[in-house]
């Protein structure tokens, strides 16, 4: 089962069609909710958001989801999920160039959250905000507009993705195929 916290995005039912077409059960529920790991989670996916986290206070979202952090499964972060991800783990965020259509995103590192993706792949960007690099990050791809495109942590098995694999077609697809590849095969 994989929970998908939503925190606002009107997407978020197309994250749960993805993974339910990739013959994956989910559960979505709300950043608020209070967090305890449900039996049999695979992985977490946190949503994207209309919210700006450079005009918002980020301690609700430490209180709230700092929990999910340590239940030892892989996480993925979308957009808003993504820039969350990176600030719980000190990054700073920015506001950058509205980008509200298909990006070409190029792979700098190569990573199984990648896989049979071309060097240069497109996806769907709805943002005006990004992240440096947060301390123990591998920065993986990067767009024209954005240089933090994907990222993963050194020793834990936590992606961001500041782009929406949901309404990207096939090759978001494939990310939500590697996605649950990775979980399948973690080893807690």
């Amino acid at each position: 089962m994989y929970y998908i916290i939503q925190f606002g995005s009107t997407k978020t039912p197309e994250i749960k069609k993805c993974l339910e077409n990739c013959g994956q059960k989910t559960q979505t529920v709300d950043w608020k909710t209070h967090h305890k790991k449900p039996q049999g989670v695979k992985g977490v996916i946190f949503s994207g958001s209309p919210t700006m986290l450079s005009e918002t206070d980020l301690a609700p979202y430490k209180e709230k989801i700092s929990a999910v952090l340590e239940w030892n499964v892989p996480i993925l972060g979308i957009c808003f999920g993504h820039q969350l991800l990176g600030m719980l783990h000190g990054a700073k965020i920015y506001k950058g160039e509205e980008a509200r259509e298909n990006e070409k995103i190029t792979v700098v590192e190569p990573n199984e959250l990648l896989l049979d993706l071309n060097e240069q792949f497109d996806m769907m960007e709805d943002h005006t905000e990004g992240i440096e690099l947060p301390e123990n990050f591998i920065h993986i791809a990067s767009s024209f507009q954005y240089p933090v495109e994907v990222m993963k942590h050194n020793q834990k098995p936590f992606y961001g993705v500041q782009f929406h694999p949901e309404v990207s077609g096939e090759d978001g697809m494939i990310l939500f195929e590697n996605f649950i590849h990775i979980c399948k095969n973690y080893k807690a």
